[in-house]
């Protein structure tokens, strides 16, 4: 089965339009395939829809326990199911989502939607909802002090510093055209801003060439002309960055006081002041992360965490869950609820969050696109936990 034919198949699972001649060539194809190529495969699948929801480890178990305890699954049982049995297993760790509809034919399909309605009878607790923004915002700052309030702004020219020109692009983003010899007057060094409140982000490309993203409830400090022998921003929050390489014109990052040095490379930097750690992550390339006389040089795939007593942990990085807000999406692994709404918040610009009971012994893992409304997600949250939300203006009250 190429690839094409895989992924069609998956997306008639997920639409619940798939037939059982389908569903037993998806299960004959997972039974002989790449357990690697089948988790990726899925992620896309997921990935290309709104809403979904691909389950983590402790929960691909349990809804495997609550099938085969089903009573309608053990009335239409057959051999051929039953034989089936061990080799699932083995699969669930990979696509449990996928399987649960193959398992049995029409009869698993049955009490797998039994189980999803019976865990969505436990309705999100709102008297209101906490919405998106639908448009990005964005506020860059000018080295005079005036303030430009992007998403008002129209495509073309913003404003010209020291000879270099600020403009939008058709795309939104914002892009600094600065000629080569560009320098400012008397060694003279402007600095700009920009900052994303919650729920928004924005695309920046610096006058170097280098390309940021600028995640939600962020800002990034910078100069409108590089100085002659590195190229220095400051960050608070999160960024992307594509770095454009410059022979012996080293590119810094500063964020909460740890320094990321690269030459060229694509990174990821997370530095929030409300989080005790700065988060640095290798996607291509080489960087060195410092706190003070520490220092780690990073490969691809890699992370190094600057924690509260200014020691660097150097680990494998989730490439996908660290670039998850990048894409459009959150990606939790085996995370707490206190750490999955921490980022949640910063989204949907929660004011605050109060627990009633205790939630240390849930564990989440999975992938949930950013929908418009929090409930949702807080919708599918329900199902994987024994939780309530409730939504009061832009605070959630979290329950047992």
């Amino acid at each position: 089965m190429d690839n094409q034919r895989f992924r069609l198949l998956l997306h008639q699972y997920f639409d619940n339009s798939i037939n059982r001649a389908d569903c037993e060539e998806l299960l004959a194809y997972l039974d002989r395939a790449d357990p690697l190529v089948v988790n990726e495969m899925v992620d896309q699948a997921l990935s290309d829809r709104t809403g979904e929801v691909a389950f983590g480890e402790a929960d691909r178990q349990r809804v495997y326990t609550q099938l085969i305890a089903d009573r309608r699954f053990q009335e239409n049982k057959s051999d051929k199911a039953a034989f089936r049995i061990a080799p699932l297993k083995k699969i669930l760790r990979v696509a449990a989502v996928c399987i649960i509809a193959c398992f049995v034919g029409y009869a698993a399909n049955y009490a797998f939607q039994a189980y999803i309605d019976r865990q969505s009878a436990i309705a999100v607790m709102k008297s209101d909802d906490i919405l998106l923004p639908d448009e990005n915002k964005a506020t860059l700052t000018l080295a005079d002090g005036r303030t430009i309030l992007l998403n008002d702004t129209e495509e073309g020219t913003l404003a010209r510093e020291g000879g270099v020109n600020i403009k939008k692009t058709e795309d939104g983003s914002i892009r600094y055209e600065a000629p080569a010899s560009t320098s400012m007057p008397g060694g003279e060094i402007k600095f700009n801003t920009m900052t994303t409140p919650k729920g928004h982000f924005y695309q920046l490309l610096l006058p170097d060439g280098t390309r940021v993203w600028l995640n939600t409830s962020s800002s990034i400090r910078f100069p409108v002309v590089f100085a002659q022998n590195e190229r220095k921003v400051i960050l608070k929050g999160e960024a992307y960055f594509e770095v454009a390489p410059h022979n012996g014109k080293p590119f810094v990052v500063e964020a909460n006081g740890t320094l990321v040095r690269v030459l060229g490379t694509h990174f990821n930097v997370s530095a929030y002041e409300d989080e005790a750690k700065v988060t640095t992550t290798l996607i291509e390339g080489a960087v060195k992360v410092a706190k003070g006389k520490e220092e780690v040089s990073l490969k691809p795939g890699q992370q190094a965490i600057v924690d509260e007593n200014h020691t660097i942990r150097q680990s494998p990085a989730n490439i996908k869950a660290v670039l998850a807000w990048k894409n459009g999406y959150f990606r939790f692994e085996n995370e707490g609820i206190k750490s999955i709404m921490g980022k949640i918040s910063r989204w949907y610009d929660i004011d605050e969050v109060r627990y009633e009971g205790s939630f240390d012994d849930l564990r989440f893992g999975g992938t949930f696109h950013r929908s418009k409304e929090v409930s949702k997600l807080f919708s599918h949250l329900e199902k994987l936990a024994p939780l309530k939300f409730r939504i009061e203006g832009r605070r959630v009250i979290i329950m047992k």
